[in-house]
């Protein structure tokens, strides 16, 4: 079983938070198997264990409360939209996500459609050789942002066609799609879907970290 060592800490923030690069440890062909890729996250729960391919375990730390609680509020909002208006499924911080190359993700809060669930086995299977439709990563005390942003550049291509990328201590978002450059928003008060996702809106007053003097 696998124990994160101890990483060092960059230089920090404007903010004052731990900027914290994740580590990457590559493992040979056929080793880092999804069965062992789940015995690690378990031996670690004080960790986020993800896979990059099918043989780089890339682990960084878990969120704070603070942090886990703005993810958790976004989710329950996409959660309420997925059961009124859009159908498919609503995830938070714990699903994973399989791509076909073997890349494993876990957004903060994500949507699939009825139609990609299908294609994962519908009510039966659990859905991780699928990618959503939808991700919102919420930027945690010890996130690197640069690294965020590419994790989100990942989802993008895997097949993700909208995602939002929320950094609630500097109050910026990211909007990714396909094929566009990132739109870049300054403390916005709330967020729409569409026109990927109709009639979903998140109000964001509640995820804005309070101001530093």
């Amino acid at each position: 079983m696998v124990s994160a060592p101890a990483r060092p800490i960059a230089r920090r923030r404007a903010t004052s938070r731990p900027d914290i690069a994740p580590l990457h440890i590559r493992f040979n062909d056929g080793e880092l198997t999804l069965e062992r890729l789940l015995a690690i996250s378990e031996a670690n729960p004080a960790y986020k264990f993800e896979r990059h391919g099918k043989n780089e375990l890339v682990i960084t730390m878990g969120s704070g409360i603070r942090s886990d609680a703005r993810g958790l509020r976004i989710g329950a909002i996409v959660l309420e939209w997925s059961d009124r208006i859009a159908g498919g499924i609503a995830n938070g911080a714990q699903a994973l996500s399989e791509s076909e190359d073997g890349s494993v993700l876990i957004a903060d809060a994500s949507w699939m459609s009825d139609q990609r669930l299908a294609l994962s086995g519908g009510d039966s299977g659990e859905g991780t050789g699928v990618v959503p439709e939808f991700v919102v990563e919420v930027v945690s005390w010890t996130d690197r942002i640069s690294v965020q942003k590419r994790k989100m550049e990942r989802w993008i291509e895997r097949g993700v066609l909208l995602g939002w990328l929320i950094d609630p201590y500097d109050r910026i978002v990211w909007i990714y799609r396909p094929g566009r450059e990132p739109e870049e928003l300054h403390e916005p008060e709330l967020l729409v879907g569409d026109p990927e996702l109709p009639g979903l809106v998140v109000p964001l007053h509640d995820i804005w970290a309070p101001r530093e003097d």
